[in-house]
């Protein structure tokens, strides 16, 4: 049987990622790594571009559309990928300036964040993203330093790992939303 690593989520769900489709993403991390900062900040962008072609078309209404209770809406996507990436760009920006990080990956929708329109939750993840890219343009290119906070899937994780990072998380939540849109019943 193929191991995995798993954690809970914040509805306290066990998530499991299997040891191979780990190991893939960690070796993409790695060889992400190996870039200079401008190719970086050029992954984050895809990673920002992705979210929001994801929104593309995206009423009020269907963003606060659930394809069943216990599943984000696109709301909620957008929430956790706002405090995800703040997070995330808290870390880089540590490590490029070779501070300790302290990882907080348990990122759920933000409950005060509940009541904002979608044009706001759409503001904030581009705010974030900013976070990320300025963060992203602090580390020096070069070898990146060996501080690694661990990622609860990934591992230990060095500031230019966690800014690859960025665009697999991204990538992950704008096809979750393209999963929320092509739910049966998303209102049309």
């Amino acid at each position: 049987m193929e191991s995995e690593h798993s954690m809970q989520d914040h509805q306290g769900k066990l998530v499991a990622l299997p040891e191979d489709a780990r190991q893939q993403v960690v070796s993409y991390l790695k060889h992400q790594a190996s870039k200079s900062t401008s190719d970086l900040l050029a992954l984050v962008e895809r990673a920002a571009g992705g979210i929001e072609q994801s929104l593309v078309g995206v009423s009020e209404s269907q963003a606060r559309f659930r394809p069943s209770p216990d599943e984000w809406s696109v709301a909620d996507v957008l929430r956790h990928v706002d405090a995800a990436m703040r997070s995330t760009g808290r870390i880089i920006k540590a490590l490029a300036t070779g501070k300790e990080a302290h990882p907080d990956m348990d990122a759920p929708p933000a409950l005060e964040d509940a009541g904002k329109t979608l044009a706001e939750l759409r503001n904030g993840v581009a705010e974030s993203y900013d976070e990320v890219r300025a963060a992203v343009a602090a580390i020096p290119d070069g070898p990146a330093a060996e501080a690694t906070p661990r990622h609860p899937f990934f591992g230990d994780l060095n500031c230019k790992e966690w800014a690859a990072f960025v665009y697999v998380h991204s990538r992950d939540h704008a096809n979750q939303i393209e999963k929320v849109k092509a739910h049966p019943s998303f209102p049309r």
